[in-house]
């Protein structure tokens, strides 16, 4: 008798360590809270989850013909084959998402106005050809991206979905290179522009809530991750190492800077008084060097090439070839911060 009481008392142990507080067995201790499918937690989501107006195949307006744009106003120039689009960030503050096409090549100009961080994400991922709009959530007080036909959540600062069938996935970017009007109006008079009457069929409005952006309070940061890398857990990202350079580390002439970001050779050109940094990966054994007052050629290789800003070969035995670039954007530092944790700063 005595030791069926000890086997009854040793089934209801385990019984109830099995279970959870409503007797439900085997049920993980994560379960109970409910985050409603978002890969972070919940509690650093917020927005209205209102998603904005949509945004695609904009009509776009020639650099020439536009007079109405601010010189020191900052935009997002994109180049890719023989086009350059410009994006002014007052004008994306409208949608947050603007999806467009440069021949084959399907792509969506992104922009937060809380953390100025602009971004340009590949819309083609695996089958899907996505088209991304604001979903009216935040992360961190950053834009989360939204394509509803395979109801996927994309964090634009993590360049990662943190909610549908692709969660912890990986999206891969294209290189833009942040800009004043000015140097964009000087340089590039044919480039095509985006502005508040490129989109005509906005099925609802949603009011800029853009604060004025001055210049050097954003940080330009470079993503040490692989380009490769397809898939990483939160903390994995949050240890991502984020290489920070800021308008300071850069002079009044064309300034150089070299690191090595993921194991590859990088190299970060920028000029203060021009207004840009951008970055690229150097794919062989050549030297660099700064090239001064020939914008938008800004660097020669050893090689006898000589490079744009767009990391495209002008002239030389590598004519016609573009630089790949990393993962890399202008947000202020405190939006890194909230991301992020591991840090190099330029010497």
């Amino acid at each position: 008798m005595k030791q069926l009481f000890l086997l009854l008392l040793l089934l209801s142990v385990v019984y109830s360590c099995g279970s959870d507080s409503e007797g439900s067995p085997g049920k993980d201790i994560n379960q109970t809270v409910d985050n409603q499918g978002w890969s972070v937690p919940i509690g650093l989501i917020n927005g209205s989850g209102r998603p904005f107006a949509l945004a695609k195949d904009p009509l776009l307006f020639p650099v020439k013909d536009i007079d109405f744009i601010a010189d020191d106003a900052l935009v997002a120039v994109v180049n890719m084959g023989n086009e350059t689009r410009i994006y002014p960030y007052s004008y994306l503050s409208k949608f947050e998402s603007v999806n467009d096409n440069i021949g084959d090549v399907s792509f969506s100009m992104t922009y937060c106005p809380i953390t100025h961080s602009a971004l340009v994400m590949n819309r083609d991922y695996r089958d899907n050809n996505f088209v991304l709009r604001a979903s009216g959530y935040l992360l961190n007080d950053n834009v989360i991206l939204w394509d509803e036909a395979s109801e996927s959540f994309w964090s634009q600062m993590l360049v990662q979905s943190v909610k549908g069938p692709y969660t912890n996935e990986f999206n891969t970017t294209f290189n833009f290179i942040e800009m004043t009007w000015n140097t964009v109006r000087e340089n590039f008079p044919d480039a095509m522009v985006f502005s508040l009457s490129s989109i005509t069929n906005s099925s609802q409005e949603v009011e800029a809530n853009k604060p004025d952006v001055k210049l050097g309070d954003d940080v330009y940061g470079v993503l040490g991750r692989s380009l490769n890398q397809k898939i990483g857990s939160a903390e994995n990202v949050k240890n991502t190492k984020i290489f920070i350079y800021h308008y300071d580390d850069f002079g009044e002439n064309t300034t150089l800077l070299f690191d090595v970001i993921a194991n590859k050779q990088t190299l970060i050109i920028g000029n203060r008084d021009e207004h840009y940094i951008t970055s690229y990966i150097n794919d062989g054994n050549a030297e660099f060097e700064a090239v001064q007052n020939e914008f938008p050629i800004v660097m020669k290789d050893s090689d006898d090439n000589y490079w744009n800003v767009f990391g495209v070969a002008v002239e030389g035995p590598r004519a016609g070839e573009r630089l790949v670039s990393p993962i890399a954007f202008f947000a202020l530092f405190w939006a890194w911060d909230e991301f992020y944790d591991d840090f190099i700063f330029v010497d």
